[in-house]
């Protein structure tokens, strides 16, 4: 891991250095924020520069040569504990702090954390999706948190910080990271050839909300069809409420009876449009957003009337998402709040 890798953060790098120069690493550090933005980078990055042989252990710096960084690198050193929900899983598995049924406490992240180094003179314990930490887990970490070893520390990183007891929090350095931006995700998609073209990346980019999760989960090619289909519908002119709201609602139906997964995909057509409408208004005011869209300016164009009825419209449509949004979000019948949407967007449109 270097620093090349790591994008948007910065001061938080620096703070970690300061706080290694000055001998003032806590022994117990929560890293939150958003899903995708880099949290975890920023933990590997610090401890293969903790493990590193070669360079001060008092700078945040590694060689990229030694034993140590080699296995960081690979993914194999020995003396760092990493471990993350599994994907088939809503909550971190108890097993994974203090071992198995029939392995409890000669297992598990605690109980590593108490052994020897078996390279150099530390450990240290990346705790991903912490805050999907159990009472039951997270008091069985308690005592590791309490009771901390000389030269062992313990990462914690967390999307959800409501998720995270009190008592864990209060034990912890918290170290908030914020949002990536649309240049910074666009760079990382293009870097690890995640996009095609700067083109995708960049429009990709400026719908991941600062996360690249967000961004490679909207590179997959079905969600990029339904993309494409919803501003097609959005771009006619005269807009068409029935064969707008049939193309959603079977998208939805498509995803099968999950109703979770029903509203995440509602939640995805909700952002499509609210992008497309972003753009509309930002080129019906003139703004050069540096993205040329022959079908944002003939939807524009469409619009009778001055530039301030334009906007003045284009507004309306983008706050009529808003309001979908947050009938969705409080568990609204899906079906029903898309044809009533499309209805109202074809009544903005007509005014």
């Amino acid at each position: 891991m270097t620093t090349d890798q790591i994008r948007g953060h910065r001061s938080i790098l620096e703070m970690l250095d300061r706080a290694l120069s000055r001998s003032r690493m806590p022994h117990a550090l929560l890293f939150a924020g958003d899903a995708g933005i880099g949290k975890k980078r920023v933990a590997l990055h610090l401890a293969q520069c903790l493990f590193c042989l070669q360079t001060p252990a008092d700078e945040l710096t590694c060689c990229h040569e030694c034993n140590s960084c080699k296995q960081m690198a690979a993914g194999t050193h020995p003396d760092l504990i990493s471990v993350e929900c599994p994907p088939d899983k809503a909550i971190l598995p108890l097993s994974l702090i203090i071992g198995g049924d029939d392995h409890r406490g000669r297992e598990g992240v605690c109980y590593e954390m108490s052994l020897r180094p078996m390279s150099g003179n530390r450990r240290i314990a990346i705790i991903d999706d912490a805050d999907k930490m159990n009472a039951e887990s997270a008091n069985a970490l308690l005592k590791t948190l309490e009771e901390p070893t000389a030269n062992y520390l313990m990462i914690l990183i967390a999307s959800e910080m409501d998720s995270i007891l009190p008592t864990i929090r209060s034990r912890c350095q918290l170290i908030r990271f914020g949002r990536l931006s649309e240049a910074e995700v666009a760079e990382l998609l293009l870097q690890q050839q995640l996009a095609d073209s700067e083109a995708q990346a960049a429009q990709i980019a400026r719908l991941s909300e600062g996360s690249l999760q967000i961004a490679s989960q909207l590179l997959d090619d079905n969600l990029e069809e339904l993309r494409v289909s919803i501003t097609r519908h959005l771009s006619k002119k005269p807009f068409q409420p029935q064969v707008f709201a049939q193309t959603v609602i079977q998208a939805i139906d498509d995803v099968g009876g999950n109703t979770a997964a029903q509203r995440k995909t509602a939640n995805w057509i909700i952002k499509f449009c609210a992008d497309f409408y972003h753009q509309a208004l930002q080129h019906a005011s003139g703004y050069n957003s540096g993205i040329d869209s022959e079908q944002i300016r003939k939807f524009v164009a469409g619009f009778s009337g001055e530039t301030e009825d334009r906007i003045e419209k284009i507004g309306n449509l983008l706050d009529r998402m808003i309001q979908t949004e947050e009938q969705i979000d409080k568990n609204a019948t899906i079906a029903l709040c898309f044809e009533s949407l499309s209805e109202d967007l074809r009544g903005i449109q007509m005014k």
